[in-house]
């Protein structure tokens, strides 16, 4: 019986255990539940216990006092405390008082007291056992009160923003202007309030002003190469050629440019960073040569740089004599090669200061050798010769013995035309050509550079005609001036009236003059051509005498006049017993007249 006694005491036990075991766990679910409605009971209005705001304690505290340490503790001594705006070696610098920077104290409390008191059981049981252990720390935002915030961002960004600067090439009034392209800063407002507004301690602080980089329309990617090939050209350049060498500057080749502002195309330029400020159009710059500017100036090097070939020419003593002035050979710069040349160098980088080409060039022989000029002397004969005389003047015959010395001793090879202006050369006080009266539309004007070098043209052609060669351009005088055959002058200006003959024959042809006081005389010399030459009479038509109502003329003395006319002659040419030329020569020449003589005063009774 004993044994079952024990036995059955033994169940009992065992069975208790099992109950205990099961039930334990439910009543201490039973307890934290109860404690936790108690609790919820009595912290309904407190903050849980071991609870922070931004590192204050307001464990257990009610609304209002956790609204009063806060404003105690964490607001007061913030308005207080400084704030630094850092832009690299640049500060400003106030209060968050000044800014109306504060906490929320009204979000704080609302959070700190909802904390732990909602969710799940275990939810609350969770923030019960962080609270406790000190790890329900609360963190504080911060609100702006006002505008000051605002201003003084702005103030900030009036005194840091620059705005982009946009590369410029363009060719002016002084040669290449420049504009070099600049990044912009523009502060991020925004960002930097937000900034500003996200402290998380009570201290002093220094917020870094956030600021972007802006672009403008053509940065450095679309600017730099073009600016080096436009830099390359304007590179003063040092063209030689031989012993002559010639120097463009800067400006001057800035002229040969073409500069041109495209649209880039997507991936033409390198890629702007994607927190910088891109330009709604990116351009970029294209510099090329102008091709026709280029061979212009290849073209005017040539003048200057070119030595032409010199031909032989003659001279002629005073005794009648001729004898040679020796040819020299010259040098030629080659237009297309230099053109070509100078395409390829000036874009190259400059390497110096200034660029130094060698022109392509080859030699250019005299037309008319001395060896040629030696081989023709002993047949050289004087064919012709004419004299036409002028008033005493000073003035006109500088002219005349100037102008006609340009021509003594050119020799005008077989084929080759002789053309008056083009071988005169400028007329300029310089080359001693003085002031002295000529015909300028019908009017004498005496007061023109080079006046009386008709006389130099209508003796050359009278000289010249009288061995038949083709005349080819001819002009008469505005009026009749009788120191001239009537009918056969030569009136020659610039521009466009110019007196011209050709070669014809197969021997070569110079002239020679002799300028007296008031005379000047041209002798033709060649080998005699054979020729018979024909020159008509002079016949003339159409008289008209100056109208009285008609200026005068100051070359004219008062009641001094001559008819106006129209006057024809032929000169026929004959070679081998045919008519080689048949030249019919009209000129018209106007009235021309001194003004009526003044009548003697009246007697007097």
């Amino acid at each position: 019986m004993a044994v079952f006694a024990r036995t059955g005491d033994q169940t009992r036990t065992s069975r208790r255990g099992v109950w205990m075991l099961a039930v334990a766990p439910l009543a201490v679910i039973a307890l934290a539940i109860g404690v936790a409605f108690a609790a919820d009971a009595v912290y309904a209005h407190r903050a849980l216990p071991g609870m922070t705001v931004g590192g204050i304690d307001i464990g257990s505290l009610e609304t209002n006092a956790v609204r009063e340490r806060l404003g105690t503790e964490l607001a007061a001594p913030w308005a207080a405390s400084t704030v630094a705006l850092v832009d690299g070696s640049r500060t400003w610098q106030t209060t968050n008082a000044k800014l109306g920077i504060a906490p929320d104290i009204d979000a704080a409390v609302t959070e700190a007291l909802s904390y732990g008191k909602s969710g799940g059981i275990f939810d609350r049981l969770g923030a019960w056992i962080d609270a406790i252990r000190g790890q329900a720390n609360v963190p504080f935002a911060m609100h702006a009160k006002g505008d000051a915030l605002d201003l003084w961002v702005a103030a900030a960004a009036r005194d840091t923003d620059r705005a982009p600067v946009s590369g410029e090439l363009r060719v002016g009034t002084a040669g290449l202007e420049v504009t070099q392209p600049a990044l912009g800063r523009e502060v991020d407002r925004v960002g930097t309030v937000a900034a500003l507004l996200s402290a998380d301690s009570l201290g002093d602080r220094e917020v870094a002003l956030r600021v972007r980089t802006s672009y403008p329309a053509v940065d450095a990617g679309g600017f730099d190469e073009a600016y080096a090939r436009a830099a390359a050209v304007v590179t003063p350049v040092s063209v030689h050629v031989e012993d002559r060498t010639f120097t463009e500057n800067a400006n001057y080749l800035s002229s040969l440019l073409a500069i041109d502002r495209v649209a880039a195309q997507p991936g033409e330029l390198p890629a702007i960073p994607q927190d910088a400020i891109a330009p709604a159009v990116r351009y970029r710059y294209e510099v090329s040569l102008v091709n026709e500017r280029v061979a212009s100036w290849a073209a005017a090097l040539g003048v200057v740089l070119d030595h032409p070939g010199k031909s032989a020419k003659f001279k002629v003593s005073p005794e009648g004599v001729p004898s040679i002035i020796p040819s020299e050979s010259g040098v030629k710069v080659d237009q297309e090669k230099l053109r070509a040349m100078v395409l390829d160098e000036l874009l190259r980088p400059a390497t110096a200061a200034t660029r130094d080409l060698a022109a392509p060039a080859a030699v250019d022989a005299s037309a008319f050798t001395t060896e040629q000029a030696k081989a023709l002397l002993p047949n050289l004969v004087r064919t012709s010769t004419y004299t036409t005389y002028y008033p005493p003047s000073s003035s006109r015959h500088a002219n005349i013995s100037t102008g006609a010395s340009q021509f003594d001793g050119v020799v005008i090879l077989p084929g080759q035309t002789f053309s008056f202006w083009e071988l005169l050369g400028p007329v300029t006080v310089e080359r001693g050509y003085k002031y002295a009266g000529a015909i300028i539309n019908n009017r004498s004007d005496e007061n023109v550079i080079g006046g009386g070098l008709c006389q130099v043209s209508t003796t050359i052609f009278n000289s010249i005609s009288r061995q038949g060669y083709d005349i080819v351009e001819r002009h008469a005088h505005g009026y009749y001036i009788d120191r001239y055959p009537i009918g056969y002058d030569a009136a020659v200006f610039e521009p466009g009236v110019d007196f011209k003959w050709r070669n014809d024959t197969v021997n070569p042809v110079f002239i020679w003059s002799w300028s007296g006081d008031n005379s000047l005389t041209i002798d033709t010399w060649s080998i005699p051509t054979g020729r018979t030459v024909v020159i008509s009479e002079a016949t003339q038509k159409n008289f008209v005498h100056p109208p009285a109502d008609q200026l005068a003329d100051p070359a004219f003395p008062k009641g001094v006049s001559v008819d106006g006319r129209d006057v024809f002659r032929t000169r026929t040419v004959y070679e081998n017993g045919k008519v080689l030329h048949q030249d019919f020569f009209a000129s018209h020449y106007a009235p021309v007249w001194g003004g009526p003589l003044v009548a003697p005063d009246a007697p007097k009774p």
